[in-house]
């Protein structure tokens, strides 16, 4: 007899799909519905850490379907046809299934036709046994479908993959919090290669930001030598065709690219234009996608219809408006120089 102090049951009935029809759903895609991130199969912790209680349908012919039936209780019950220790293709002998069959066919009380007082002891022990080992069946399955990891807590083994491959499987390497982690994942395949083409990067950085985003490559600029570095007559740095650069400063197109980002409305421009959180999202996603080689420039347009007419007191000049007559067009004139770097620059 149940002790009173043995906490209730939970009510579990509402894990049932509605309308669940056992004949035409497979015993992997049934469980599968019932699981949740808070009740799994073949986990630790006890009955009422899983949605429903599993157990063997018992038969001495082979079945025709994986599931047998659905009891709607507290647990709700389901007998399944693919595993158990009874029945034809169970370890247990074939008489002993016919036993069970036996007493399950005992009535207790005259007139009992529904079976409510049939004696089905042995069976629920059996099942005691069996739902742990039906559970891990399932669960060796589920770890197996990458489908199924993804539905449910982090993702296991399919995750840790993913993330390997977006160069975040180390632990605290992250893209840019949360957010932008899963568009790293959403981009595994593409950034996984040591050579990364404008198309990909720009499909990170866009929906990383959740703004068009182009990239303008090999950007000319002026490089100066540090004073060490340079060449002078009969010292080191002279050797011609190996190390010698006739002046100060020498002109490159391979270390610089140009991030172009909208047309975009005012308030978003405005964010993008102040060192802040939109501009820092965006400077971390750029580092983590190019490394720390490559310098970026950042150019931002402001759409045509938000362009403000020059007031004095209300705007700032080459930033939100511009003097003189200018055709209804997209203002692509900010450009912010090595937004990469720690002190960044306005350039014309």
């Amino acid at each position: 007899m149940a002790d009173d102090a043995r906490p209730a049951r939970p009510d579990l009935s509402g894990a049932l799909p509605p309308g669940l029809d056992p004949a035409e759903t497979g015993f992997f895609q049934l469980l599968r519905l019932l699981e949740t991130d808070a009740q799994r199969f073949g986990r630790t912790g006890g009955p009422e850490a899983e949605p429903v209680r599993l157990g063997q349908n018992l038969r001495l012919g082979f079945a025709t379907r994986d599931v047998e039936g659905v009891t709607p209780g507290t647990p709700p019950r389901i007998e399944v046809n693919v595993l158990g220790l009874l029945g034809p293709e169970g370890p247990m002998p074939l008489h002993l299934t016919r036993w069970v069959m036996a007493r399950l066919s005992n009535r207790w009380f005259a007139g009992d036709r529904d079976g409510a007082s049939a004696d089905t002891a042995f069976l629920d022990f059996c099942n005691v046994l069996q739902h742990r080992m039906i559970a891990l069946y399932w669960r060796a399955w589920a770890e197996t479908r990458p489908e199924v990891q993804i539905a449910h807590g982090t993702g296991g083994r399919t995750a840790a993959l993913m993330r390997a491959l977006a160069g975040l499987g180390l632990p605290g390497v992250s893209a840019d919090g949360p957010g932008a982690d899963r568009m790293a994942l959403r981009h595994g395949t593409s950034l996984s290669g040591q050579v990364r083409g404008v198309e990909r990067l720009t499909r990170f950085l866009s929906d990383v930001i959740g703004a068009p985003v182009t990239l303008r490559e090999f950007i000319g600029v002026w490089t100066d030598i540090p004073v060490p570095l340079q060449t002078r007559l009969g010292r080191a740095h002279a050797g011609l065709g190996t190390g010698a650069v006739a002046g100060a400063r020498t002109y490159a197109r391979h270390a610089r690219v140009e991030i172009v980002v909208g047309p975009l409305p005012r308030p978003r421009y405005e964010a993008f234009m102040a060192d802040g959180p939109a501009q820092q999202a965006l400077r971390r996603a750029v580092l983590f996608a190019m490394g720390h080689g490559i310098d970026a420039d950042l150019r931002l347009v402001l759409a045509a219809e938000a362009v403000p007419h020059a007031q004095l007191g209300a705007v700032r000049l080459g930033r939100t408006a511009w003097l003189g007559p200018r055709a209804r067009r997209d203002a692509d004139d900010l450009r912010l120089a090595r937004i990469t770097a720690q002190g960044r620059r306005v350039a014309a």
